[in-house]
């Protein structure tokens, strides 16, 4: 339990804050039809932009080699990519959810595109195994006291005090 939550906030902190699930019919839609109407290259390469524009954070820059030029590259790549499936492959959906539900419903259609990349991503072997390695440093009795303490039966293998 502790592990797939650790994985589920690294995951959504590099895409963004998690927002709560759309209830509004159109913005689902939309949501559904980015999902449907992008292919694996396509979630692949807004990883890549996210990372990219990450990288350029002073916190992180030196751990990465992707340069200003990759980086421009990238978000003209999916300034591309998002007028394509707003206007092209989701055109109906796009006009419908903005119309009834707001322009914010681009915002959370996209959150919810990028959190099913980040899955895909996630589940890679050699991500799973890095992200493993989390525990290593992880007091999980101190975890599993605090579960205990908010009422949650703690995993197997921990003693909260």
């Amino acid at each position: 339990m502790f592990k797939s939550v650790a994985v589920a906030i690294l995951a959504f902190g590099a895409i963004g804050a998690a927002s709560p699930a759309s209830t509004n019919v159109y913005t689902d839609d939309l949501s559904r039809c980015l999902v449907e109407k992008t292919s694996k290259a396509d979630q692949t390469y807004l990883i890549q932009w996210v990372f990219a524009a990450i990288s350029a954070g002073p916190d992180v820059k030196t751990l990465s080699t992707v340069t200003p030029a990759q980086r421009t590259n990238y978000s003209l790549g999916v300034g591309k990519l998002m007028t394509r499936l707003l206007t092209v492959d989701c055109r109906a959906e796009t006009v419908k959810a903005v119309k009834y539900d707001g322009p914010n419903s681009i915002q959370v259609a996209f959150e919810l595109l990028g959190r099913v990349a980040m899955q895909g991503m996630m589940a890679d072997p050699a991500v799973t195994a890095e992200l493993a390695k989390l525990e290593k440093g992880a007091d999980m009795n101190a975890l599993g006291a605090v579960m205990a303490e908010a009422g949650v039966k703690p995993p197997a293998g921990t003693d909260p005090k």
